[in-house]
């Protein structure tokens, strides 16, 4: 047999487990700390939004293949409640999704907004601004990238949560920051 036919024969044998690829839902709940300190907030920057997606983008969303799922089928309902029972935190954001094949880096990034957009020094900014991707090398990893944006008199100081973690499956993680947190679970779609 020659090299062109073996070549052929290892890709045939090899499409049916490159069309297996694997589909990941996310949940996650952004909550705020508002009794967080141990950090001076810097002035606001705005969030690197190269790589992001806008979650009203529905053929943005498509083409990178994550669908959002709607509210009624968020599965982290308790962690949300505990939350908002709390005088501690205070719940911002729940967001499910499922990615199919979510890349090994450099992939796409959910915009996440909550707020009214801010005056002054922080003109436009949204009091939580920034973005969270879902990776798969080796180990699933959920980037995030966000800031809290707060008044202090005239000015404005922001707070940061940068965190790119490392997901077990099937786990319930807890990425922080002095202000922001994260609570985050990500399951094999289908499970």
């Amino acid at each position: 047999m020659n090299f062109p036919a073996r070549i052929l024969i290892l890709l045939t044998l090899a499409m049916p487990f490159a069309a297996q690829a694997e589909s990941y839902r996310v949940d996650l709940i952004v909550f705020l700390d508002k009794a967080g300190g141990g950090e001076w907030g810097r002035k606001p920057a705005p969030p690197d939004l190269r790589r992001a997606l806008e979650l009203g983008d529905a053929a943005a969303l498509k083409s990178a293949d994550i669908t959002l799922l709607p509210p009624e089928q968020f599965a982290l309902a308790s962690q949300w409640q505990r939350l908002q029972n709390s005088k501690r935190y205070q719940p911002l954001i729940r967001l499910s999704w499922v990615q199919q094949s979510p890349p090994e880096d450099n992939g796409p990034a959910l915009h996440l907004r909550w707020g009214e957009p801010l005056g002054g020094d922080a003109a436009g900014f949204a009091p939580v601004d920034g973005t969270v991707a879902l990776t798969a090398g080796h180990y699933l990893h959920l980037d995030a990238n966000l800031a809290y944006t707060q008044a202090t008199g005239d000015t404005h100081v922001s707070y940061r949560l940068r965190e790119n973690r490392l997901m077990r499956r099937d786990e319930l993680h807890h990425l922080d920051s002095p202000r922001l947190g994260i609570l985050a679970r990500v399951t094999k779609a289908g499970n």
